[in-house]
């Protein structure tokens, strides 16, 4: 039970942390040049630039709520 709660512990911070990170690692890594805009010809320039970082913050902070997903769920099973 020890290894379970180890376990949800290390998921929930790990997840946490890329959310609460998630635009330093955007910036850092440069992850909003691979964003894409459908509407680009409907926007100017820097316009285009927040919404692909905004967009990459935020597809970056969905994958840390994913990633702390199972970690909540292992302490509904281990702390019931």
């Amino acid at each position: 039970m020890i290894f379970i709660k180890m376990l949800a512990i290390l998921f929930l911070a790990a997840g946490f942390a890329m959310v609460f990170t998630a635009r330093s690692f955007v910036r850092k890594y440069k992850l909003d040049r691979n964003t894409r805009c459908e509407f680009e010809n409907e926007m100017t320039e820097e316009e285009i630039e927040q919404y692909k970082f905004n967009k990459a913050v935020v597809n970056f902070k969905m994958l840390g709520l994913i990633v702390a997903l199972p970690g909540l769920v292992l302490v509904l099973i281990a702390f019931r």
